[in-house]
């Protein structure tokens, strides 16, 4: 009697396995390209003459926002970063929130 009790409920388990429902993998957000990085949805950047927001297709639009950060040679900077002026060791650059860089006197070594 036991075995055909332990034979039954080895015959019911694939038909409980069948039951269960099958999820697909949680969608992926697009992401925007900018030279080779890539921005999530929302992410504001200057690109051009202009501040772009990512879309969540993946594409840019001109924005009213102010600028996340600055892009220069395939890096991004945040707003506030300075960076020595390439080749200039008496100049720096500051991000600005439009997403301009604007220039000044590097502070003198002390």
């Amino acid at each position: 009697m036991l075995r055909i009790l332990i034979l039954a409920a080895f015959a019911a388990m694939p038909s409980l396995a069948l039951a269960q429902s099958q999820t697909g993998p949680e969608p992926v957000a697009a992401r925007c390209l900018l030279g080779s990085k890539t921005f999530s949805p929302g992410a504001t950047i200057r690109a051009g003459a202009t501040v772009e927001t990512c879309n969540p297709d993946g594409t840019w639009a001109a924005t009213e926002k102010p600028a996340a950060g600055c892009f220069f040679a395939d890096s991004f900077y945040s707003v506030g970063a300075t960076s020595s002026v390439s080749g200039n060791k008496t100049m720096t650059a500051t991000c600005k929130p439009d997403g301009t860089w604007s220039t000044a006197s590097a502070p003198a070594a002390g």
